[in-house]
C-alpha cells in the first residue's frame, strides 16, 4: 500500500488517496505534479509484480486498453514502474454500476434510466470488439457510472485485464494469457463456453455477460446466483435461470426478450454483436417494436410455487433461497412479510441480504413497470435516475378513454380533461366553451365541443402508456 504522498515515476504522480483494492493490483487516485490534473493509477501487487507472467499479463492490459479511444471506455495514457508496474487511467469519479444497484435500495430503475445505462455500455463494449478485443470480465464492478462535462451520465467500461485479443494486434503476451483449460472471469457472468473452458471466445462471450447484467439491472438479482460456484456454472451451461417477467410484474417485453436472446446457450442465437443488441433494446419504450426471435433451447425456468389461499399472490422468487415465505414462517416472521428479498451484492459471503424487504418494491404481477421518474429511496445516489419533471400526470394502465369522452360529450367540455388529472386544463377549457358560446350566440358549439372530446380521449389514451403534462394537449 502506498499512503497519500507516495510518489510515482520520480515524482511525476502524487497519491492522494487509496480508491480501491483486490488481489490482483490496487487503484489510487493521483496529481500530476506538473499539469495539476487529477488521474487513477492501477498498480500491481507488489507480492505479485516479481512473477514475470503477471507481470507481463498486467503491462498487456495497458497495451489493450490503450488502443481503445471511446467515450464509454476508461482510456489508459500512461505506464509507471518506479516503484512498482501501473497504469495510469483516465480518472472517472463516480458508483460502479454494483455500488448503483446496491443503493437503489428497494427501488427498481425506470426504463429510461435502464437505457441510459445499458446503451452506452453496449457502445463502449461494441467498440472495442471492433478493435479484436474481446473482454471476458464483464461484470457491474467493472463498470463506472461517471457523468461528462454537461452533467450527462456517462457509463464507462474498465479493467481489462484478463481480455483477450481475436487477431494479431501485436501483443507478444497473449498466448501466455489464454491458455487452454483456464477459466477467467467472474462465475455468476461467464458465458457457458467460458465454463467449459474453450480458448477460442469471440465477441459473443461479451454478449452473454452483458445480458446476464441486463438481467441484473432490471430484476435487482443475479440470473445464475446459485448456493456454489459449481451450481452456478451448472446453471449457465444449463440455461437456467429465473425468467425475468415472472419476476418483475409488468416488465417490458423487450427487456425480457433481449435477456432471452443474449443469454441463449447457443453462441450462434445470441445477437451477433453490440450493434445489434444495442438497436434492438433501443426499442424497449415501442410496445409495438417486433421481439427478437426467441432461442430454440432457451432452458429459462420458473421455480416459483403456485400461491396457496395463506400465501396469496406468488411472490416469484426461491423457495429455495433464504428469505422465502416458508423460510420467513419457520422464523416467526409476522404475516404479510412474505416478500423475500432476492440475493443481492452487500452484507454476506454471497451478497445476501435476507432482511431487506427488497421484492416489495418491485411490481407485481399485472403492475406496470416504472416508466419514468426517480424512485430512489430519500438520500440514496442515483446518478442516473429520470429526474420527475414538475406537472407530470402518473401513467395510469386503468385510464379510460371512453369514459374522458363520454363525459365531454355528455355533460360539459372540460370534465374529461379533469378526469385526466388535468384540472387546471379542464376548468379553463370549460369557462372558454362557455364565454365563446355567449359571444357567438351558440355558434362556437361546433369548435369547443368536438376539440374538447378529441382531447380528452387522446391524452386519457396517451396517459396509457406515459406520463403526461398537466397542460398538455393531443
Amino acid at each position: 500500500m502506498y499512503p497519500p504522498g507516495s510518489k510515482f515515476e520520480g515524482g511525476r504522480y502524487e497519491v492522494m488517496k487509496l480508491l480501491g483494492s483486490g488481489s490482483f493490483a490496487a487503484v489510487y487516485l493521483v496529481r500530476h505534479s506538473g499539469l495539476l490534473s487529477l488521474h487513477a493509477i492501477k498498480v500491481l501487487d507488489e507480492k505479485l509484480a516479481g512473477d514475470p507472467d503477471l507481470r507481463n499479463r498486467f503491462l498487456a492490459e495497458g497495451q489493450i486498453q490503450a488502443q481503445l479511444r471511446h467515450p464509454n471506455v476508461v482510456a489508459v495514457t500512461d505506464i509507471v514502474t518506479d516503484p512498482a508496474p501501473g497504469l495510469v487511467l483516465e480518472y472517472a469519479e463516480g458508483p460502479t454500476l454494483a455500488e448503483y444497484l446496491t443503493d437503489r435500495g428497494n427501488a427498481p430503475p425506470p426504463i429510461r434510466a435502464v437505457l441510459d445505462i445499458m446503451l452506452p455500455i453496449l457502445e463502449g463494449v461494441g467498440a472495442a470488439h471492433r478493435k479484436g478485443i474481446v473482454h471476458r470480465d464483464l461484470k457491474p464492478d467493472n463498470i463506472i457510472l461517471t457523468r461528462d462535462a454537461a452533467g450527462k451520465g456517462r457509463p464507462m467500461v474498465t479493467d481489462f485485464g484478463i481480455a483477450k485479443v481475436m487477431d494479431d494486434t501485436g501483443l507478444s503476451t497473449q498466448k501466455r494469457r489464454t491458455e487452454g483449460g483456464v477459466r477467467m472471469g467472474t462465475v455468476q457472468y461467464m458465458s457457458p463456453e467460458q465454463v467449459r473452458g474453450l480458448v477460442d471466445l469471440d465477441a459473443r462471450s461479451d454478449i452473454f455477460a452483458l445480458g446476464a447484467i441486463l438481467y441484473e439491472v432490471v430484476t435487482g438479482r443475479m440470473a445464475f446466483d446459485r448456493p456454489s460456484a459449481f451450481d452456478s456454472m451448472k446453471s449457465i451451461v444449463d440455461g437456467e435461470y429465473e425468467p425475468p417477467e415472472r419476476l418483475i410484474g409488468g416488465l417490458p417485453p423487450m427487456f425480457a426478450a433481449c435477456i432471452r436472446k443474449a443469454l441463449a446457450v447457443d453462441p450462434s442465437e445470441r445477437f451477433a454483436d453490440c450493434d445489434a443488441f444495442r438497436s434492438t433494446l433501443a426499442l424497449a419504450e415501442d410496445p409495438r417494436a417486433p421481439l427478437p426471435e426467441r432461442p430454440s433451447k432457451s432452458a429459462a425456468i420458473s421455480r416459483i410455487p403456485e400461491p396457496t389461499a395463506a400465501q396469496g399472490p406468488a411472490s416469484g422468487l426461491d423457495p429455495r433461497r433464504p428469505g422465502h415465505l416458508a423460510d420467513r414462517a419457520a422464523r416467526g416472521a409476522p404475516p404479510g412479510a412474505g416478500l423475500a428479498p432476492p440475493r443481492r451484492r452487500g452484507t454476506g459471503r454471497d451478497g445476501g441480504r435476507d432482511d431487506a424487504p427488497w421484492g416489495q418494491a418491485y411490481p407485481p404481477p399485472g403492475q406496470p413497470y416504472p416508466q419514468q421518474g426517480s424512485h430512489s429511496q430519500p438520500g440514496s445516489p442515483d446518478p442516473f435516475a429520470v429526474p420527475e419533471e414538475r406537472g407530470m400526470i402518473p401513467v395510469n394502465f386503468n385510464h379510460s378513454a371512453f369514459v374522458s369522452a363520454l363525459l365531454n360529450i355528455c355533460c360539459l367540455p372540460g370534465l374529461g380533461q379533469m378526469y385526466n388529472g388535468q384540472f387546471g386544463k379542464g376548468l379553463l377549457l370549460l369557462m372558454l366553451h362557455v364565454v365563446l358560446a355567449l359571444i357567438t350566440f351558440g355558434g362556437s358549439l361546433f369548435i369547443t365541443w368536438p376539440v374538447a372530446i378529441i382531447d380528452g380521449c387522446l391524452v386519457a389514451s396517451k396517459r396509457r402508456r406515459q406520463p403526461v403534462g398537466s397542460w398538455e394537449w393531443f
